[in-house]
């Protein structure tokens, strides 16, 4: 990773009845080890969400300027300091819209990989806690709450200005929050050109059907070595490369997934962007109602765990230790 640019910005708005206040950073932040690290960290817990949207800038969109003052920028008719703090007075005017409380700092990143030119824009709040100092005495302090970013977004400028791609924008929200998100879409111009969960199960249709003639130990195999390979890609915030996936299943045939996956697609993809919760149901049955809660392995279906469909019945058989420790002291 090579930051290129980084700088803070501070919005704190406590009285939804007040607009809020903002204090503009005046010069870009030194790139040094601490800013590396907490980019990273960053990005780790927005790559990690699973809350993402993915998609473009809405040409349609009203009341919004952040696209074309983006291209102003990369026309360099701005340097980022500027771009950045028009940015963020977009994103204020936004928020003023709103009754939305919301403090916190929002940080601008533009980071070169190596084919890559991206713009990072998250959305830093502090949480309150306890130190020692070098007395050895007890005080308040203050702590980045990484884990728990407000909003966070990411632009592929590379593919934004070659018109290479209409998902070049991602972003995600905590907790899905409504308000702060329809806030942030406002502000960001976004429209959805992906819908993850359908492409997923699409995609496992495609994955049951090539299970079809397999024997039931191989095909419970494949499945396996299909999630976990998906979902491995998610948590590097990499798309699933058909071509890449289908040599993992089988370096003995490496080309026979791909060529199936392409004679059974609807439109011709070379790629998706896998959703971990379609990945995670398509091995494992789950649900809850009320005071029940139950989750098991697929494989365990009709041996362990047999399901009587006419009845809506499951009977279990091999039961956990602990569970039947626990039923037959019941007194």
């Amino acid at each position: 990773m090579s930051i290129a640019h980084f700088i803070a910005h501070q919005v704190s708005r406590n009285d939804n009845e007040a607009p809020a206040t903002v204090s503009l950073r005046e010069h870009e932040l030194p790139i040094n080890d601490n800013v590396s690290r907490l980019i990273d960290e960053l990005k780790s817990t927005f790559i990690s969400r699973a809350n993402k949207h993915y998609g473009q800038f809405n040409s349609d969109a009203e009341n919004t300027a952040l696209h074309p003052l983006i291209n102003t920028f990369l026309e360099e008719h701005i340097d980022f300091l500027s771009f950045t703090q028009k940015a963020t007075a977009l994103l204020v005017d936004q928020l003023n819209k709103t009754s939305l409380p919301l403090s916190g700092h929002i940080l601008f990143c533009e980071e070169q990989t190596t084919n890559v030119r991206w713009l990072h824009l998250f959305h830093l709040q502090h949480q309150p806690g306890l130190s020692i100092n070098q007395n050895l005495e007890v005080i308040e302090t203050e702590y980045a709450d990484i884990s728990r970013i407000g909003f966070a977004g990411r632009i592929n400028l590379s593919n934004l200005m070659a018109s290479q791609s209409d998902n070049y924008l991602t972003f995600s929200v905590n907790r899905q929050d409504k308000v702060q998100q329809q806030m942030f879409t406002d502000f960001l111009g976004f429209i959805d050109t992906l819908n993850t969960s359908e492409d997923t199960l699409a995609f496992l249709n495609v994955v049951d059907a090539y299970s079809q003639n397999m024997a039931e130990e191989s095909a419970q195999e494949y499945k396996d070595k299909v999630v976990e390979y998906c979902i491995d890609q998610d948590r590097q915030g990499e798309p699933v490369v058909f071509e890449s996936l289908s040599q993992y299943v089988n370096e003995d045939q490496p080309e026979d997934f791909e060529k199936f996956i392409k004679t059974h697609q609807n439109d011709a993809k070379s790629e998706f962007i896998p959703d971990k919760k379609s990945l995670k149901r398509f091995v494992n049955y789950s649900g809850r109602h009320k005071g029940l809660s139950i989750s098991f392995s697929s494989k365990m279906l009709g041996s362990n765990v047999q399901f009587d469909e006419a009845n809506e019945t499951l009977t279990l058989h091999q039961l956990p230790k602990s569970l039947l420790n626990q039923l037959k002291n019941k007194k």
